[in-house]
C-alpha cells in the first residue's frame, strides 16, 4: 500500500538533504508528515472526520520575542493566503507588538503527525469601535484544515474583550491572492465598498458572533 511505498522511499533515502539547515530538515519532515495525512485522508470519505481524525491543537496568541522572527519571515514570504500582503521588517513588527492600539494573533497548529510551526498571522488596528485588519495571512502548507476559522475566532474573541463592535478588513488584488478573494464572504462578512481594481472593504457586526471552527482545539497557552 501506500503506506509501504512511503518507508520503501524513506530507506532508499529519497527525502534525504545534502546541506544540512534546520530548515532543510523541517521542510523533509513536514513532506513526510503531509505524505502520512494523505493516506490518512484516503481512510476517510466524510471531510469532517478526517480533520478530527488529525486531533489538531493551535496554539493561538499575542506575538512574543520568541515567535518574533518567524512571523516577520511568514510575512515577508506569503503571497497566496495574504489578503493585502503588506509587508513589515522585523522592527515594524516589534513597534505593532507594542502598540496599545493593535490586536495581533499569531498561530502554529500541530496535529497527531507533527508539528506545522508557525502558520498564520493576523494584525488588526482599533479604529472607533472597530477593529481594521491590516494583514491576514497563513500558509499554504495548512490549507483546507479550518485553521483560518480558528484564527477568527480567536480575533473576533480579543477584539470583542477590547469592547469592539465590528471587524472591518480590505481584500487588495495581486497577481497571486485570488485564493482569499471570496474569503471574508466565506466568514460572512458584508461587502461595504468595492474599487474598481477589485480592491474591497468588507465588515462583520461582532454582536451574536458564533464560533466557526469545530474541528481544532484552540488554546492560548505557550507551547512548550
Amino acid at each position: 500500500g501506500v503506506e509501504n511505498y512511503i518507508s520503501i522511499l524513506d530507506r532508499n533515502g529519497y527525502f534525504e538533504v545534502t546541506s544540512f539547515s534546520k530548515e532543510d530538515l523541517k521542510r523533509t519532515e513536514l513532506y513526510k508528515e503531509n505524505m502520512k495525512r494523505a493516506v490518512q485522508k484516503a481512510a476517510f470519505s466524510d471531510y469532517g472526520e478526517y480533520l478530527d481524525s488529525l486531533e489538531m491543537t493551535a496554539y493561538i496568541r499575542d506575538f512574543d520575542k520568541v515567535a518574533m522572527q518567524r512571523i516577520t519571515q511568514l510575512t515577508n514570504k506569503s503571497n497566496q493566503f495574504n489578503v493585502t500582503t503588506k509587508r513589515y521588517t522585523l522592527e515594524e513588527m516589534e513597534q505593532t507588538a507594542a502598540d496599545p492600539d493593535s490586536i495581533r494573533l499569531y498561530g502554529r497548529l500541530i496535529d497527531k503527525f507533527g508539528d506545522n510551526g508557525i502558520v498564520s498571522v493576523v494584525i488588526g488596528e482599533k479604529d472607533g469601535e472597530a477593529l481594521n485588519i491590516v494583514l491576514w495571512l497563513m500558509s499554504c502548507r495548512v490549507l483546507k484544515r479550518d485553521m483560518e476559522l480558528a484564527m477568527l475566532d480567536e480575533l473576533a474573541a480579543k477584539a470583542s474583550e477590547a469592547g469592539l463592535k465590528k471587524l472591518k478588513g480590505w481584500y487588495y488584488p495581486t497577481a497571486k491572492n485570488n485564493m482569499v478573494r471570496g474569503l471574508y464572504e466565506s466568514f460572512g462578512f458584508s461587502k461595504v465598498e468595492e474599487k474598481e481594481d477589485g480592491s474591497a472593504l468588507w465588515e462583520l457586526d461582532l454582536a451574536g458572533y458564533q464560533n466557526k471552527n469545530t474541528h481544532i482545539n484552540v488554546t492560548r497557552e505557550v507551547f512548550e
